[in-house]
């Protein structure tokens, strides 16, 4: 029996669905089939806890009412969106990239650092990871500067070396690529660097997948 998955976008940039959706495509068992869902009723970059509020609340409203409804959804934005709403709301799995990447990566090391997309995102990532329970595992947050979205996303010889230079300085030898902008360099990274790098769109849809599989409700 084929699985229905939902990657739901919680920003309103199409881009970022179909990045993150090719993602979990090329992850994902073959019977199951990835659907896409953008948040359109909220902005276009979610990068600060005010943005996360506009968010929360369309994805919430936008998600509780949709039908026919996935056997699994997952939020495919590094951080909260409405997370704790959604899953009250639907009665199947609802996996966030920030848990299934927390998860995945103390399944490898004692300790992981995060690499975040703006310096302002800094603090509202470290409040994640303690809201979370993950903080004693945490070595640190450090973050590149990507540009504004409406610029577009920059080549990989450009974004990539930044990236490596802020996952090696940031003292774990497993690092999470914090935010779904980030996630389609995760393959060129590995290639540059020795530490191990979680790319958390694979991350959230392996499990979802998996708690479908075991049988789990919300």
């Amino acid at each position: 029996m084929r699985m229905k998955l939902l990657l739901a976008n919680p920003n309103a940039t199409e881009r970022v669905t179909r990045a993150c959706a090719q993602l979990a495509r090329a992850v994902a068992l073959p019977d199951t089939d990835v659907a896409e869902w953008t948040n359109r009723g909220g902005p276009a970059v979610i990068d600060s806890y005010e943005t996360d509020a506009a968010a929360a609340r369309a994805v919430v409203s936008g998600l509780a009412t949709l039908r026919p409804t996935p056997d699994a959804v997952v939020l495919a934005g590094f951080g909260d969106y409405g997370t704790r709403g959604v899953k009250e709301a639907l009665d199947v799995p609802v996996v966030g990239l920030p848990e299934a990447a927390f998860a995945y990566a103390v399944a490898l090391r004692d300790a992981f650092a995060i690499v975040t997309t703006s310096s302002r995102m800094i603090g509202y990532t470290q409040n994640l990871v303690q809201k979370l329970g993950f903080a004693a595992r945490c070595r640190g947050v450090c973050a590149i500067e990507l540009p504004p979205i409406e610029a577009g996303e920059p080549p990989a010889d450009e974004l990539v070396p930044k990236l490596a230079n802020a996952a090696m300085s940031a003292g774990a030898d497993v690092v999470i690529l914090g935010g779904s902008r980030l996630s389609p360099y995760a393959d060129a990274l590995r290639e540059s660097i020795a530490l191990t790098v979680v790319e958390p769109v694979a991350c959230a849809v392996t499990l979802a997948e998996s708690l479908v599989r075991i049988g789990a409700r919300a």
